[in-house]
């Protein structure tokens, strides 16, 4: 390992030409924004970059993810239920379940589209 004091650190800055010059001693950074021009020169910009821009967002589009889920299982489970309750009540076993899921399932589509779209 290389001792802290054996250690040579080297400082640069920029002229006014915009040259980079060795000193002796670091400077004090002042924070400058560059972008090309079309002819291909760096160009100093005044730009002001924030970094903490806050995006109004409501709740549904934030957790997208999660809404597509929900979207998609909900109304298949609610027929399910509807179609039990029913079936149940009026001794039909697989009728009620099986066109209430295709309901279920039909809806399911519906809301993914809404959301994509």
């Amino acid at each position: 390992m290389v001792e802290a004091d054996k250690m040579k650190h080297n400082y640069f800055e920029i002229d006014e030409r915009g040259d980079l010059k060795e000193t002796a001693e670091a400077v004090k950074v002042k924070h400058s924004f560059f972008e090309v021009d079309k002819q291909g020169n760096l160009i100093e910009t005044t730009q002001n970059i924030n970094k903490n821009k806050k995006t109004n967002k409501d709740f549904l589009s934030e957790y997208i993810n999660i809404n597509v889920g929900y979207s998609l299982v909900t109304p298949i489970l609610i027929g399910v239920v509807i179609g039990l309750l029913l079936d149940n009540k009026f001794n039909s076993k697989p009728f009620f379940t099986v066109i209430f899921i295709f309901l279920g399932m039909i809806s399911s589509l519906y809301n993914l589209y809404k959301i994509i779209k």
